[in-house]
């Protein structure tokens, strides 16, 4: 069973340990971070959140 439930941003945040949204958004860029849902206020799913940290995070291979 996937998980659908979302993230707010700023727990995304806590998470990382980033205290910048721009930080989050470089991410999305250059090191393939998830984009967020289409929500007010921004969230993210939790589930690719959660897989980007395991599989590297901004340590991971983009191509």
């Amino acid at each position: 069973m996937t998980d659908t439930s979302l993230i707010p941003e700023k727990e995304v945040m806590n998470k990382l340990g980033v205290s910048s949204r721009q930080t989050i958004w470089n991410y999305t860029k250059r090191h393939g971070f998830p984009k967020p849902v289409r929500t007010h206020p921004k969230s993210y799913l939790r589930e690719a959140v959660e897989g980007w940290i395991l599989n590297g995070g901004v340590n991971q291979k983009c191509s």
